[in-house]
């Protein structure tokens, strides 16, 4: 019989495109004695093939297939058939870092942990950032040992049960399992555990990769399904079931640390209330009785915004919580008797149903973060003028640049007060030999070393940032979002002939990638890597008659134009092929772009434009 160290219940079902590189990241672990449970729950796809190629492959995998019951059945199922001292339960679309489970299992024998915690990010389109909702992050900040919740019962804002490792006869004893049929099964199951565990463990480690699609399929995703009643109920079958283990446990101390962390997830389907009037009436009455549970259901960091909605759910405003769920409220900051207030709607408006204690600033938000201006110049950043209201006793400020490619990459610069209230910060940006995108955040420590991030975005910058065509830029996203473009991107050669188009790139690196844009149907068509250096694209694969290509880059997740100074030398080409001429030019703004016509095209445009001439002298 094998002793294994560790047993991963993989939940399989419709992931094929995604499967072969979760197994992958699995057998591949520097963990020797590694169980692999995979649970098919019939899946409609492919996944029972590639299932059983692997299984076939590797003799420490067991291959489960049951019939269509779920997630949390298919976890318990494999939990059961488990036999590793710890278990450990993932998703089939997702990855572990090769040398996760050897850092979780070593923390775990170190110290006879009962649960031992790492780090999960986030993982979209092979690129990795941080998860940060509005406090997962801070519970793997830190190395520490938990040995009564109590201590720290920020723990409970994570209800992952896929970055954690469990001894499993703990969990088998405890019956630390998922509730059968429940989507949200995965909190009842981890804070149960939490509840009965006597030794938990945090790392700090990178241990999971949760893959986020960017494209949406058909079917709708559990947080997509704002107003589904069915879907919200279990949201709020799984908070009860979790519930039901502090109930037992008669700590009522506990049990509000518990419930106040997980507040804000009651206002995670909150606009669907102005959506649909049925769910309207099943949510505020089940909110309403779960926040009227909660002692002192008011001191907590949830800010202004969040503590209206609680006033006014509780006191059954509902005309007035409509209203601030049609639009986003704003309002201007009132100074009174060193207190300041946010003057939304309703503050003061002559009706006293909301009092102002409501509307008094407690907790630093994005929305009241304002900068003077920010440049970016010859390497160097500049952010001057960073501004917040003086009730927040900030410590400490920081602009942090963090890498789209590397979470772990950071470009720390502090902030320095200026004597008037005001922040500024400024410091060279020395990454002259790598092409990158970083997105730029402003962090706040206050005197209770409480943390604030925001990223910066469009709201928060009062003067206007050019649209500069350097390559090395800030520029505001799609999103209205901040980022820094780094680009040493170089093009030595453009070639045009009878058969393609052909580049050679100097500075490339695995993060890029070329295509030519349609100006008219806005339709990318990429270039073939033909080396560490060469890209082509073949003429026929793209090119119609009479029509205008860009050429552009893609650097992580962002587009960039490429413009006639980021080559060599750059030459202009006109060749024939086929029945057509290719004229590969510069525009007036100095980027590079592709013109496809016909002779008799060519004589007609130019008799066009000397008619209009002739008709405008």
């Amino acid at each position: 019989m094998n002793n294994y160290k560790l047993s991963v219940v993989v939940l399989v079902y419709n992931t094929e495109e995604f499967l072969r590189d979760c197994l992958e990241s699995l057998v591949n672990q520097t963990l020797k004695g590694i169980e692999l449970i995979l649970v098919n729950d019939s899946s409609p796809d492919n996944s029972h093939l590639i299932l059983e190629e692997y299984r076939e492959k590797y003799d420490n995998i067991t291959v489960i297939h049951q019939e269509n019951s779920g997630g949390a059945v298919a976890g318990n199922n494999g939990m059961k058939r488990a036999t590793g001292e710890y278990v450990t339960v993932m998703d089939s679309d997702d990855i572990v870092p090769l040398d996760a489970y050897e850092k979780l299992y070593k923390k775990a024998k170190e110290t006879d942990s009962d649960i031992v915690i790492g780090k999960p990010n986030i993982l979209v389109n092979g690129i990795q950032k941080e998860i940060i909702y509005k406090r997962e992050r801070d519970v793997w900040k830190s190395s520490r040992e938990v040995n009564h919740l109590l201590e720290f019962p920020d723990i409970f804002y994570d209800g992952f049960y896929w970055n954690k490792i469990y001894k499993r006869d703990f969990m088998i004893d405890n019956e630390c399992f998922m509730p059968p049929g429940m989507l949200y099964a995965d909190r009842p199951m981890v804070h149960k555990a939490f509840t009965k565990a006597k030794k938990i463990n945090i790392i700090t480690d990178t241990v999971y990769l949760w893959r986020k699609r960017e494209e949406e399929t058909d079917n709708k995703s559990i947080t997509q399904m704002k107003n589904d009643i069915k879907n919200f109920l279990d949201r709020m079958s799984s908070l009860h079931h979790q519930l039901n283990y502090f109930d037992s446990l008669q700590d009522e101390e506990l049990r509000t640390a518990f419930l106040k962390r997980n507040i804000d997830r009651l206002f995670f389907p909150i606009k669907g209330i102005a959506e649909d009037e049925e769910f309207r009436e099943v949510y505020l009455r089940e909110v309403k009785a779960v926040l009227s549970s909660i002692k002192d259901v008011y001191d907590n960091d949830l800010g202004v915004l969040r503590n209206l909605y609680i006033y006014m759910i509780l006191n059954d405003l509902t005309e007035e919580l409509l209203f601030y769920l049609s639009e986003e409220p704003n309002g201007p900051i009132v100074e009174e008797n060193n207190h300041y207030y946010w003057a939304l709607p309703f503050f003061r408006d002559g009706s006293e149903r909301i009092p102002d204690e409501f509307y008094r600033i407690k907790v630093l938000l994005a929305n009241f973060v304002k900068i003077r201006s920010i440049q970016y110049s010859d390497h160097h950043l500049t952010v001057s003028g960073l501004r917040i209201p003086n009730v927040f006793d900030v410590e400490t400020a920081t602009v942090i640049l963090r890498s789209r490619t590397d979470v772990t990459d950071r470009i720390v610069m502090p902030l320095e007060e200026n004597g008037d209230g005001s922040f500024s910060a400024a410091g060279e940006v020395d990454r002259r030999n790598e092409s990158s995108i970083f997105d730029i955040y402003v962090e706040f420590i206050d005197i209770n070393g409480t943390e604030s991030m925001f990223r910066v975005s469009s709201k928060m910058v009062e003067s206007t940032i050019e649209d500069q065509k350097a390559n090395n830029r800030i520029y505001f996203t799609g999103k209205g979002n901040l980022s820094l473009l780094i680009s040493n991107l170089r093009i030595s050669q453009v070639t045009c002939d009878e058969q393609r188009i052909l580049l050679d790139a100097k500075g490339w690196n695995t993060n890029i990638g070329f295509f030519m844009r349609d100006r008219r149907s806005k339709e990318k068509i990429f270039f073939q890597k033909l080396d560490d250096s060469q890209f082509q694209l073949p003429w026929k694969y793209f090119l119609e008659k009479h029509s205008s290509y860009d050429l552009y880059y893609r650097l992580i997740n962002d587009n960039v134009r490429i413009s006639a100074a980021q080559f060599d030398r750059f030459e202009p080409q006109l060749i024939r092929f086929d029945d057509r001429y290719i004229d590969l030019y510069k525009t007036g703004n100095n980027n590079v772009s592709l013109m496809s016509f016909t002779m008799i095209n060519r004589i007609t445009g130019k008799l066009k434009k000397l008619i209009k001439r002739r008709s405008n002298a």
